[in-house]
């Protein structure tokens, strides 16, 4: 008998911990603190994912950035999988530098806005980072007219077409990789 209640006990304290980690995990990331511009309309309480997805939205538009090159360019960096992707990580660093969700370099943004901003600020504003990247994006177009080529150039600094450049200007279902709601009924 007391063998069947430790075992019972075992059960219980496993699946309750399983449950916990489960749900606890779920919520890693939505609510990451991230900054937001001063004169920004979004507030932290929204999740990064959607955060995401509602910048892009905004800055492709502003800078002529196709939808598929913005999602293709996020997802190849940081592999964000859209509005859903609520374990999403936007504070990421690579091994040359470059922070954030679209993994731009604090060189880079200084130039492209004519500012001055520190890694920390490149990495942690969300609307920074993504606004100059598409800022970037769509400059590179204009002075290339080819995406492909434009990619290339997010990727390595030099507009050569490699292995991420083919795959961000020609991947137009990029929603395929992105995580769909799932329902609970």
């Amino acid at each position: 008998m007391k063998v069947k209640t430790i075992f019972f006990i075992t059960y219980f304290v496993l699946a309750f911990c399983v449950t916990f980690y489960t749900f606890s995990s779920t919520e890693t990331y939505v609510n990451t603190k991230v900054e937001l511009s001063e004169s920004s309309s979004y507030d932290n309480k929204t999740p990064v994912s959607l955060l995401m997805y509602e910048l892009i939205e905004k800055y492709s538009t502003m800078y002529g950035v196709p939808k598929y090159i913005a999602y293709n360019v996020s997802y190849r960096e940081t592999r964000y999988q859209g509005p859903f992707h609520w374990k999403y990580n936007p504070h990421q660093e690579s091994c040359v530098g470059a922070v954030g969700p679209m993994q731009v370099l604090t060189s880079t943004c200084n130039w492209v806005n004519k500012s001055h901003y520190t890694k920390l600020q490149v990495r942690d504003n969300l609307e920074l980072n993504i606004k100059t990247s598409m800022k970037l994006l769509g400059s590179l177009y204009k002075r290339y007219g080819n995406w492909t080529i434009v990619c290339g150039w997010y990727n390595t600094g030099k507009p050569i077409i490699n292995e991420y450049a083919r795959y961000c200007g020609s991947n137009k279902d990029y929603k395929s990789k992105w995580i769909k709601l799932q329902s609970r009924l």
